[in-house]
């Protein structure tokens, strides 16, 4: 294999047109709903219902008779009201009743003198720094007087004059991504603590026509010793960094094993590293520091190594990274570094035209490669001890120009796999794993 021109990941938009692969006679199939299942709950305005029966024959929703493919598949969409939503299926005498319910993405509304269901916010427990901002929410009915005891605070809870909800991001594919007014009351507040300690969990009081609430948090409040931080070290081969602590934040640059940085906040099960991205505790593991991972830079060298040129960072310490790619430019970014950078050791590179760097912020060293290339065709990261190696690829080179795939490899990699992970499942329950590997084996042919 001298070359791998490209990577194809088949996943959910490769089985739109192979509907047809692996069809046999369903003769025997009788009437099946693969989606939804029967309870489903869904915040959609509109959904698919997604099944079979044998091709001759009809039908019906709810009466209404709906279209099928040759081989009796369909995909009929209604839409949804708020709450319960019952679907009844008929195909000569097989009946099936699925019921679907439509929840609300606004907050809960509170009934009587009481707070919202799930509404007390922070819901998991919590770690910051002294001195920094520790907010508190909660849903509650209007014209009541909210606060929150935490140690020996406390904290009045204000209404907010106007609060939205944000559809999923699923929303934009179906041009209903807009903001959504909140019809509930929403209660916000915060202070700071200066000294470290645990605070235990708060304690949040509503009153309203003389009536009084009390309802204890879920979360507990941590202040963080200001020193020593704790410090983490990577495990995982390319640790999951994100924006915020959920997978419902945006990824950012995977962190190399190996990666070292403080923890200066946690939120559940996630901790938040100095350089701000959040990981998963789990990825990580505690290694004995007396102060936070910096390191200076000096020299930087690159050479080639096969199809690739390959520049070194010799550091300290292996600390958090960050890169942004354009056509052109590769930008690499290592937060906690100083630089001490006068010799930078290039020679006639054949991928990179030049190599420029900054200081951009206390503690952050930019490096900004120009390349020669139209265009990028993939880069690699990894520390080497405490030497971070970044990899950049050669383009491919063409052997001939009338037939540009001659000689090269291309690589398919089917979407999901795993016993867990099956993908979505076709109107029939055929697993979207199968259908890849499917599709990718006939590619593979051709």
């Amino acid at each position: 294999m001298r070359e791998c021109l490209l990577v194809l990941g088949l996943g959910s938009s490769a089985i739109a047109g192979a509907v047809g692969i692996g069809v046999v006679a369903w003769a025997e199939q009788p009437l099946f709903v693969a989606y939804p299942s029967n309870g489903h709950e869904t915040t959609a305005a509109q959904i698919f219902l997604i099944g079979t029966a044998p091709s001759d024959g009809e039908v019906t929703v709810n009466g209404q008779r709906i279209d099928r493919s040759p081989a009796g598949h369909f995909a009929p969409s209604f839409p949804l009201q708020l709450g319960e939503n019952i679907f009844t299926l008929n195909y000569q005498d097989q009946e099936l009743v699925i019921r679907v319910n439509r929840v609300s993405i606004a907050s809960p509304v509170p009934v009587g003198v009481s707070f919202g269901e799930g509404s007390l916010t922070p819901a998991v427990n919590i770690a910051r720094m002294p001195g920094e901002a520790i907010c508190f929410g909660a849903i509650a009915p209007p014209d009541a007087a909210v606060s929150v005891s935490l140690g020996n605070q406390t904290i009045p809870l204000l209404s907010q004059s106007s609060s939205v909800d944000l559809p999923p991001n699923s929303a934009v594919l179906i041009l209903q991504n807009q903001p959504i007014a909140t019809t509930a009351t929403h209660y916000q507040g915060c202070t700071t603590v200066s000294q470290s300690g645990n605070l235990g969990l708060p304690e949040f009081q509503l009153m309203l026509n003389g009536d009084m609430v009390r309802q204890t948090g879920s979360g507990r409040v941590e202040i963080l010793a200001p020193s020593p931080l704790q410090v983490i070290e990577v495990t995982a081969d390319q640790g999951t960094a994100r924006t915020g602590p959920s997978t419902d934040h945006s990824r950012l640059t995977p962190l190399p094993k190996g990666t070292r940085s403080a923890v200066t906040g946690r939120e559940g099960e996630w901790l938040r590293l100095d350089y701000g991205g959040w990981i998963r505790a789990s990825d990580t593991q505690v290694v004995q520091a007396t102060v936070p991972p910096h390191t200076l830079i000096r020299s930087v060298r690159a050479r080639q190594i096969d199809n690739w040129t390959e520049i070194a960072f010799p550091l300290q310490v292996p600390v958090p990274i960050s890169v942004l790619q354009g056509d052109r430019t590769f930008t690499l970014t290592l937060h906690n570094t100083t630089a001490q950078t006068d010799t930078i050791l290039l020679n006639d590179d054949s991928l990179i035209d030049r190599l420029d760097w900054q200081q951009t912020a206390p503690g952050q060293v930019q490096y900004l490669f120009n390349l020669k290339s139209d265009q990028q065709w993939g880069y690699k990261l990894r520390y080497d001890g405490t030497t971070l190696i970044l990899s950049l690829r050669h383009p491919p080179e063409i052997e001939n120009e009338d037939l540009p795939l001659t000689g090269m490899s291309i690589l398919l990699d089917p979407g999901h796999g795993s016993s867990e992970d099956l993908g979505a499942r076709g109107p029939t329950g055929y697993p979207e794993k199968d259908v890849t590997l499917i599709v990718s084996k006939l590619i593979r042919d051709r």
